[in-house]
């Protein structure tokens, strides 16, 4: 949804529209990419905690 807002929020500066700061527009942005890099941490250690386990031996 973050994203959703921040490409919303980007276009509608570079139509010029005068109740979009720049300020809002990155602030909105930078809370996307941080939702991404989450995301992507918390699916590398999933990925990374079932190669383990597939690699147990029983």
């Amino acid at each position: 949804m973050r994203r959703t807002r921040a490409g919303r929020l980007q276009r509608e500066l570079q139509i010029g529209n005068p109740e979009v700061s720049l300020e809002q527009t990155m602030v909105a942005m930078q809370k996307a990419q941080i939702g991404f890099q989450a995301t992507l941490t918390v699916r590398n250690r999933l990925v990374s905690a079932y190669s383990e386990i597939m690699n147990m031996q029983v």
